[in-house]
C-alpha cells in the first residue's frame, strides 16, 4: 500500500493589518498573521481549489493504467523468479532423498483504491477566537493497492500419475523445439530407442552406444535428411530421404544401431516411430521416454552436495555419478551473487549459475516440462484453495 499526502498547501497571502468585518487568515508554517481583503482570498482560493480538483480528476484517469503498468511486470516477475525456485527446491529434495510439495498459483486478485480530499479554515469575527488555530488550505491525496493471492497444492492420485507417467509423443517433439540444440533435449527425454538405453536412466554401466545414435541422429537431422512425420491417422514416422548412395551407408549405419533389418536405401525410407514401451517389431523404432519424476531425478544426480552433508550422511554419497551432467546445480556457504535461480537448503545455497548458458536452457525445458505435465492435473484435483489477502 503506498499512501501520498500534500499538505498545507499555502496560498499567496497580502499582508496588512486587521480590519473589522476581513477574513483573517494565519499562516501555520511561521505563527505569523496574515490578513487579506476579502475578494483577494476568495480568488486566490478558487485558483488553489480548482488546481486541486484538476489534479484528483488526472489522478483517479491515470491510476488503473498505472498499476498495470508497474504491477503487471512485477506480479510476473515475483511468480516466475518463484516458481523456478520451486522447481531447483524439487531437485535438491530429491537428491536429498527428500519429500517435496508443490504450490501453483491459480490467481491473482488485486483492488485499487484511490481518494482525494481537500479542506480549508476559515475565521469569521473576532481573531481572538480563532488566532493561530487555522490552516488555510490543505489536501490529502491516498493510493491502496491490496492483492488477494490463491494458491492450489497439487496432491492426489491424478497428481502422481502425472509425474510418473511417461511423455506423450507430442510433448516430446514440442520441447525439441525449444531449443536449437535438438539432440541435448532427446538425451533429457528419450529413455530408450529400441534396445539402446539411455544411461542417465540405467544403472547398467554406460556405454557409447546411444550416444553414438544420438550423433548420427544430429548429423542426418542438421543435413535435412531425417525428419519425424505425422499421418493423417495420428501415428508417427521416421522418414529418411534426398541422400546419396555414399551417404546411404551412413544411413545403413544408424538403422543397423537401432537393429531394423537391412533395406534397399535406394530412396525414400519410412519407419514406423512409436512413443511407449511395447513387444519388439520388425521395421519399426520405439522411443521409450521417461516420466516427469524420472528427469528431476536424473538431474537430480548431478547437484554439487557439500562434503559435511555427506559425512552427516544428510544425502547419500552412493547417489550415482552421471555419465553426462544435464544441469549444473552448483552449492555454496553464501548465498551466490550472478545466479539465475537458488535455493537454501540444510544451510547451504544451491543455484545454476546465471552465465552457465547449457545449464539454463535445460533447466528452462525442465520448467516447461513439469508445466506441461502439472497443468491438467491442478483443476480437477478437489484439493483446498489456500487464499492470502495481503493488506496493510
Amino acid at each position: 500500500m503506498k499512501s501520498t499526502a500534500l499538505e498545507h498547501l499555502q496560498p499567496n497571502l497580502y499582508a496588512g493589518r486587521e480590519r473589522a468585518g476581513k477574513i483573517a487568515v494565519f499562516d501555520v508554517l511561521d505563527g505569523k498573521k496574515d490578513v487579506e481583503p476579502k475578494h483577494g482570498m476568495r480568488g486566490t482560493t478558487r485558483l488553489v481549489l480548482l488546481a486541486m480538483l484538476v489534479l484528483a480528476a488526472t489522478g483517479c484517469a491515470t491510476i488503473g493504467p498505472a498499476s498495470i503498468s508497474h504491477g503487471r511486470s512485477t506480479y510476473n516477475a515475483v511468480i516466475n523468479r518463484t516458481e523456478d525456485e520451486q522447481i531447483l527446491s524439487m531437485i535438491v529434495h530429491q537428491r536429498y532423498d527428500e519429500t517435496f510439495g508443490m504450490l501453483v498459483v491459480s490467481n491473482v486478485t488485486a483492488s485499487l483504491r484511490g481518494k482525494a480530499t481537500v479542506g480549508g479554515n476559515a475565521g469569521i469575527g473576532p481573531s481572538e477566537n480563532y488566532a493561530g488555530n487555522l490552516v488555510p488550505l490543505s489536501a490529502e491525496a491516498t493510493y491502496e493497492e491490496n492483492p488477494t493471492i490463491t494458491y492450489v497444492p497439487l496432491r492426489g492420485e491424478q497428481f502422481l500419475e502425472r509425474m510418473l507417467a511417461p511423455l506423450t509423443a507430442e510433448q516430446v517433439l514440442l520441447l525439441s523445439r525449444m531449443s536449437n540444440d535438438e539432440i541435448e533435449v532427446f538425451r533429457l527425454l528419450v529413455r530408450r530407442a529400441n534396445d539402446l538405453v539411455n544411461p542417465l536412466y540405467s544403472s547398467r554401466p554406460a556405454n557409447q552406444d546411444f550416444d553414438r545414435f544420438l550423433d548420427l541422429y544430429a548429423q542426418w537431422r542438421e543435413a535435412g535428411k531425417l525428419d519425424i512425420v505425422k499421418s493423417p491417422d495420428g501415428q508417427f514416422a521416421l522418414l529418411l530421404h534426398n541422400y546419396s548412395a555414399e551417404e546411404s551407408k551412413a544411413m545403413a549405419e544408424l538403422l543397423g544401431m537401432l537393429r531394423v533389418e537391412k533395406q534397399t536405401m535406394t530412396g525414400p525410407t519410412l519407419l514406423p516411430l512409436r512413443f511407449f514401451v511395447g513387444s519388439p517389431r520388425p521395421n519399426v523404432i520405439d522411443f521409450e521416454t521417461p516420466s516427469a519424476l524420472e528427469v528431476i531425478d536424473a538431474v537430480a544426480a548431478g547437484v554439487d552436495v557439500p562434503r559435511e552433508h555427506l559425512d552427516k550422511q544428510l544425502a547419500r554419497d552412493n547417489f550415482g555419478t552421471p555419465p553426462r551432467q544435464l544441469i549444473a546445480i552448483r552449492s555454496a556457504k553464501t548465498r551466490p551473487r550472478d545466479a539465475s535461480v537458488a535455493v537454501e537448503h540444510h544451510g547451504w545455497w544451491f543455484f545454476i549459475d546465471g552465465r552457465d548458458s547449457r545449464s539454463k536452457r535445460s533447466f528452462m525445458i525442465l520448467r516447461t516440462l513439469i508445466g506441461m505435465r502439472l497443468d491438467a492435473a491442478a483443476p480437477g484435483q478437489g484439493a483446498p484453495v489456500l487464499t492470502l489477502p495481503v493488506g496493510r
